[in-house]
């Protein structure tokens, strides 16, 4: 096999080397695993830009024992059936799993801004078309945002997309204040309001205990969700 040199920044050069050290491999065979994985994804249609995302995604997925490969359509079809008998307990799972996702999220994202340039390249459940960002100046415990969410949702399940963003925001410490849902665009506006872990674990078994369920939307057949008791 031939050999020839290829030129990379000193940053690069560094960063392979201290990694190929870590794993106690030398840096020529270590850059050159690392050169054959991103030529088999472009090979087969990929590009560089996708290598990253599609990793952060797999990793979140394990952490949250999430399963990548479900048909987008299954879970809307699922969420859709069982909105019609039980929707503040389906609302409060969506929450819950929003919030676990989203202690999971501050580790890549450490910030709401951090979060919203990284949901670009993140599959999401939620399947946002655009969401934004806006915080608002306050106090030091009441620093506010507005988050908005532009997806192609049903409204059952963007009321569901709705709690599990409320889910995201409370792990980043912002508690809901006001919510709107209309024509599949989500409008949410929080403050930030850090609790301290007995605060949390109050606040979570008053969330589990009396969910709550805001504007149930209409279904297909024009008749309201209703809720078992």
């Amino acid at each position: 096999m031939t050999k020839q040199d290829v030129y990379v920044e000193s940053n690069t050069a560094q960063s392979l080397a201290a990694q190929a050290s870590s794993r106690g491999k030398t840096l020529y065979s270590f850059t050159n695993e690392v050169l054959d994985v991103a030529l088999r994804v472009l090979g087969q249609g990929g590009n560089e830009n996708e290598i990253f995302p599609a990793w952060k995604t797999s990793r979140v997925s394990k952490d949250i024992e999430g399963a990548p490969f479900l048909p987008g359509s299954l879970i809307w079809k699922m969420v859709e059936r069982l909105y019609r008998s039980d929707p503040e307990w389906l609302l409060g799972e969506w929450a819950d799993a929003g919030r676990r996702l989203g202690e999971r999220l501050r580790i890549l994202h450490p910030t709401l801004e951090d979060l919203q340039a990284g949901l670009s390249g993140l599959q999401s459940l939620i399947a946002e078309r655009t969401i934004e960002v806006q915080r608002k100046p306050g106090g030091k415990d009441r620093a506010g945002i507005r988050l908005r969410v532009v997806t192609d949702l049903t409204p059952e399940l963007a009321a569901c997309g709705e709690r599990f963003l409320e889910g995201v925001l409370s792990a980043y410490a912002f508690q809901v204040t006001e919510t709107q849902v209309k024509d599949g665009t989500i409008e949410i506006a929080a403050v930030y309001r850090p609790q301290r872990p007995d605060d949390h674990a109050e606040a979570e078994t008053a969330s589990r205990t009396h969910p709550r369920v805001s504007n149930l939307p209409r279904l297909r057949n024009g008749k309201r969700a209703h809720s078992t008791p």
